[in-house]
């Protein structure tokens, strides 16, 4: 009679186990493959955009992957929402680093001109 509800509450708590790592993997596979958004305030000059998030520096130069405030994606190009030669703020963008040998460059990838 003990030994039923013994292997029912170990079963439960292996159903609870199974889904606690389930979730963590998943959540580990989606930052993984979505890097964070970062928002930043920054510069743009003529051919070129910086923004400050903390102590670091993203930026780009001539061209960007963007979207645009309706929502569809560009590969390539100056998104429409960084007017050239002032400053800005609120910049949504996604910067990866690319390694070169022991050296790392990070660089913006991504605008996100919605709600801009």
């Amino acid at each position: 009679m003990t030994t039923r509800p013994r292997v029912l509450g170990l079963l439960g708590a292996l159903v609870v186990l199974g889904a606690a790592f389930g979730l963590g993997a998943r959540v580990g596979a989606d930052s993984a493959t979505h890097p964070a958004v970062l928002v930043g305030d920054g510069y743009v000059g003529a051919d070129a955009a910086s923004f400050q998030v903390g102590d670091a520096v993203y930026g780009f130069r001539s061209a960007v992957n963007w979207t645009d405030s309706a929502g569809s994606f560009h590969d390539q190009g100056w998104p429409d929402c960084l007017p050239r030669l002032q400053s800005v703020s609120g910049v949504r963008f996604i910067a990866q680093t690319v390694w070169l040998g022991t050296v790392g460059t990070t660089d913006v990838v991504w605008v996100d001109c919605r709600g801009r």
